[in-house]
């Protein structure tokens, strides 16, 4: 299965209005018993039963692509920060130090997906970003 956001990234993703395009692939669920999944639309349409669609769940192609290039930064937005990602975290940063000022770490317990969504729910709250 493709590594997509944990339910509580991709509620909180919901939460703050982010949709990838018009459909996502994948979604987390809850069906008549309460267990709760992620699956793809068609798998739970098809063997799910009736079920609650909850929030939509994104892979990581899908949150790199919604991330902008670079953000503007201060109070005329004219310094700007670029999108960099190395093994341990990935962000925005000023050149020419390389010297990240919005970003997350890659934490071991959890996907690329998951990184890239807590990046997306940070550049949101500090109102850099809107959806």
């Amino acid at each position: 299965m493709t590594k997509t956001t944990n339910y509580e990234i991709s509620k909180k993703l919901a939460e703050i209005g982010f949709k990838a395009g018009n459909w996502a692939e994948y979604v987390w669920a809850k069906d008549e018993d309460g267990d709760i999944g992620c699956e793809t639309k068609g798998v739970i349409g098809l063997r799910w039963g009736k079920h609650e669609e909850l929030c939509e769940s994104y892979d990581l192609e899908t949150l790199l692509d919604a991330l902008p290039e670079k953000i503007k930064v201060g109070i005329d937005r004219t310094p700007q920060s670029k999108f960099y990602f190395d093994k341990i975290s990935f962000g925005y940063a000023k050149e020419p130090k390389i010297e990240f000022q919005f970003y997350c770490r890659i934490q071991e317990s959890e996907s690329l997906a998951d990184t890239a969504g807590r990046l997306i729910i940070l550049l949101e709250s500090k109102n850099l970003i809107k959806f």
